[in-house]
């Protein structure tokens, strides 16, 4: 008997030693189905969690009611909309016709503002236009240099409001007249006047000789001599008092060259005048716009609401 027991336990020994090697591949391969399972359900749920939410959505009334209110916290449906449409049934968010009219005459306003300025700004940049044009051509008189494309821009600019001062202007400048010709006609005029002349007689250069001798004039008048009206002439020249030098030459015995002299000053004096009456219109005439005053918007009333 004690030498049978030993063999049954070999025996069962033989059979139970596979046993734990066996159970450590179950267990191993069971481990390792649950990890690939967990990991290819992560996977699932990262690429569709579109499609897993549809599937998995609940009928339960309960839990549809808080979905949607946790939708409707997270997404606004309104947000992107315009103010116009963004509260369609919202009754502070939409303008009754009222508020339309006013907004409506707010516009007007502005628009009628932002014209008026246009128009100041077109008048001021007119009239620097002008005033250059003027210039021009005053520069170009005394200088005693053609007009060119000022007497284009003096005919385009004054033509219809001053345009006698502009044929003045453009008559002027065909034959010039400077300072410096009115300079240079002053001494001729003196040097003619000092010799007498070349086409006076011996009697005529004599008496012209004794009314000098003796003059008569009041205290403190100016000298009605040749001499002295000239020179007067002269200082007037020098400081822009043309018609005073043109009263005392005036005065002198009619020469060829004094003759020729006031033409010249005469119409150098009516290019000037001209000139000032084109610097004048250029200042005043390109007038700006009146301001409007603000129409007040009229709010018609509402209607009453309809007693149900």
């Amino acid at each position: 008997m004690a030498s049978e027991a030993p063999d049954g336990s070999g025996d069962i020994q033989k059979s139970m030693a596979p046993r734990p090697a066996r159970t450590r591949l179950i267990i191993a391969l069971t481990l390792l189905a649950f990890v690939f399972g967990l990991a290819a359900m992560a996977w699932v749920m990262t690429r569709w969690q579109g499609g897993l939410r549809f599937g998995g959505a609940t009928s339960d009334p309960a839990a549809l009611a808080t979905g949607a209110g946790n939708g409707a916290d997270l997404v606004d449906p309104t947000q992107d909309m315009p103010d116009g449409t963004a509260g369609a049934h919202g009754p502070n968010l939409v303008m009754s016709a009222d508020q339309q009219q006013v907004r409506i005459a707010d516009l007007e306003q502005r628009l009628t503002r932002l014209s008026v300025a246009a128009e100041a700004a077109s008048g001021y940049a007119n009239r620097a236009e002008a005033m250059m044009v003027a210039f021009a051509a005053r520069r170009a008189l005394d200088a005693g240099a053609p007009l060119g494309y000022v007497e284009g821009q003096l005919r385009l600019l004054f033509g219809n409001a001053q345009p006698k001062a502009v044929a003045t202007i453009v008559n002027a400048a065909a034959e010039p007249v400077t300072l410096n010709k009115l300079r240079q006609g002053l001494e001729t005029i003196g040097a003619s006047v000092g010799h007498g002349g070349p086409n006076l007689s011996w009697y005529q250069s004599a008496m012209r000789e004794l009314r000098g001798l003796a003059v008569i004039q009041r205290a403190g008048a100016p000298s009605p001599e040749p001499g002295q009206r000239i020179a007067r002439a002269r200082l007037h020249v020098e400081s822009g008092q043309i018609e005073e030098a043109i009263t005392e030459i005036g005065a002198l015995p009619q020469q060829p060259e004094t003759t020729l002299w006031l033409e010249q000053a005469r119409r150098y004096n009516e290019a000037h005048r001209a000139l000032d009456v084109i610097e004048a219109a250029a200042v005043l005439q390109p007038r700006t716009a009146p301001m409007i005053a603000p129409v007040q918007p009229t709010v018609a009333p509402s209607p009453p609401a309809a007693s149900r």
